[in-house]
């Protein structure tokens, strides 16, 4: 987890550099960040906000701005993607009263950071999701504690709104799922007929690696995060040409690139540029494995006799990415251009498991959020 924190003021910089350490003990790769003014020891000094937020926004998981919301604002409008893709942001005052979560609650994890900073400062966190406010089930949450992805986000709204609305949603699922399903989340499997199938809700969550299986008229689809890219490629390759022949590979092939679980390669590749600006930006990790390692990985790959002169091992990216999917199954055999190589496997279904934690519901008594353990 890469974290950034920024800071305008002295009294701000006092601030940081608590805050840093304390994700630093954490074991978060955290760097504080002071206005030129005022960084001071331990602090990144810097001029213009916006050309900072700038480059931290595509690469860090979580963004704290110790300050004023409207700078905050300022800072990253020029750079919103969406909710799939922006960092979580939060806003904190100089002073540590309160703490907001300001972007990115949910999918981005900024609800759950704001509760972590507040505990670490003292502060008071302010999370406005209405959602979190109600006690009420929230799916894109759901969705990142397990590891899928959501192919259609606009669909969260459809299944917040009606659970807020106190509707039943259906709940589908081709992963097995443990735990205590949420109140007014209904069990459908597509076995269902006649009278079961005409009591099926209209709004329904689904869960399956097909991506767009249509159980529900409206349905909200959450795909596991199951495929790993092994990729091999020349010295100092750009982002942009991988970024190029991924996208390329995977329309051609049919697959989604939420599915992305990891990047990897060989352990030579460890720095290279390239590989880590499109692994941050799509917000996964990028392992890399000794030659050695490489070589033990079972089955039948396009070997290289140039590549294993060069790197210890014949072939990087068909290797890699077998190993880094805990040996699955091999979708895209090596694909090379521009000196790059891509391979794609998939991990297998059986090591995915869906899990419910306990739930908060509405204490109807008090109207207060409580929790089921």
């Amino acid at each position: 987890m890469k974290a950034a924190v920024i800071s305008f003021t002295e009294k701000g910089g006092r601030w940081n550099r608590e805050i840093t350490g304390r994700l630093r003990a954490e074991e978060a790769d955290s760097t504080g960040y002071g206005f030129y003014k005022y960084a001071g020891e331990g602090l990144t000094p810097f001029t213009h906000v916006k050309d900072l937020t700038e480059g931290l926004f595509a690469s860090c998981d979580l963004l704290l701005f110790i300050g004023a919301t409207g700078i905050a604002l300022r800072a990253v409008a020029p750079f919103l993607r969406g909710k799939t893709k922006d960092p979580a942001v939060l806003v904190m005052d100089e002073c540590g009263l309160h703490v907001i979560s300001l972007l990115s609650g949910h999918l981005g994890g900024a609800n759950e950071w704001c509760r972590r900073i507040a505990l670490l400062t003292g502060a008071e966190p302010v999370i406005t999701t209405a959602t979190d406010l109600n006690g009420v089930f929230a799916v894109d949450v759901f969705a990142r504690e397990n590891g899928l992805a959501v192919r259609n986000p606009e669909a969260v709204r459809e299944v917040s709104g009606r659970l807020l609305n106190r509707e039943a949603v259906g709940f589908y699922s081709d992963i097995p799922w443990e735990g205590e399903l949420p109140p007014l989340l209904v069990p459908v499997t597509d076995r269902e007929t006649g009278a079961d199938e005409a009591r099926r809700p209209v709004c329904g969550i689904v869960i399956s690696a097909e991506g767009d299986r249509q159980v529900f008229p409206l349905s909200c689809f959450l795909v596991p995060r199951d495929l790993t890219v092994g990729i091999g490629c020349r010295k100092g390759i750009s982002r942009e040409e991988i970024t190029r022949c991924l996208t390329r590979i995977l329309e051609e092939k049919g697959l989604w690139e939420g599915r992305i679980a990891r990047f990897t390669s060989v352990s030579l590749k460890s720095a290279e540029t390239g590989i880590q600006e499109e692994a941050l930006a799509r917000r996964v990790p990028f392992l890399t494995f000794t030659p050695r390692e490489l070589e033990q990985v079972p089955g039948s790959f396009h070997g290289s006799s140039f590549v294993e002169q060069t790197v210890g091992v014949d072939n990087v990216c068909e290797r890699a990415a077998v190993l880094g999917s805990g040996s699955g199954e091999l979708l895209v055999e090596k694909q090379a251009g521009g000196g790059i190589t891509i391979a794609v496997a998939r991990q297998s279904a059986s090591a995915f498991r869906v899990l419910f934690r306990p739930y908060a519901k509405e204490d109807t008594k008090n109207g207060t959020a409580g929790t089921v353990t």
